[in-house]
């Protein structure tokens, strides 16, 4: 039986569509995780889970799946503990921080905020920085006292 020789040319357009479809799905798949980040962060910021699905226009249920999906999945990006081992956790544009981080934190090293991006001294986590102002608008939150900046 005489093996069959592939097309040069097809082959190697079949890579390159492979390749396509690899970074197409990468970014799909990081849009996706933005938008829910996005869709967990309104719902931090008070919005009630039914305002959001009808303002995003999908259901409620689903606003439901990405909330307590996020309870099961989420980490402190400076200690690693998990949203269940905390009782509050401060989502910023980039980063997490539990309250017991927010309590904990001392800032020392000029850096760059994971949550407001400005260069300041931060406290170090091992994902993120942040700086004393966010720390105390973290803290503010979590306590429920938050007032504007």
């Amino acid at each position: 039986m005489d093996a069959m020789t592939l097309d040069e040319e097809l082959l190697a357009a079949a890579r390159k569509a492979g390749t396509a479809s690899s970074a197409a799905q990468e970014q799909a798949d990081i849009a996706k995780a933005v938008y829910q980040h996005t869709v967990l962060r309104l719902h931090r910021a008070g919005g009630s889970m039914r305002e959001i699905a009808e303002a995003l226009g999908m259901s409620h249920q689903r606003v439901h799946q990405i909330v307590e999906q996020s309870k099961r999945t989420e980490r402190c990006w400076f200690c690693g503990r998990g949203a269940a081992d905390v009782d509050k956790m401060m989502a910023g544009p980039a980063a997490l921080i539990c309250d017991l981080c927010v309590a904990e934190a001392q800032v020392g090293e000029v850096g760059d905020c994971s949550f407001c991006s400005e260069t300041r001294p931060v406290h170090e986590g091992a994902d993120a920085t942040i700086c004393r102002s966010c720390l105390d608008f973290s803290a503010a939150v979590i306590s429920g006292a938050a007032s504007p900046r």
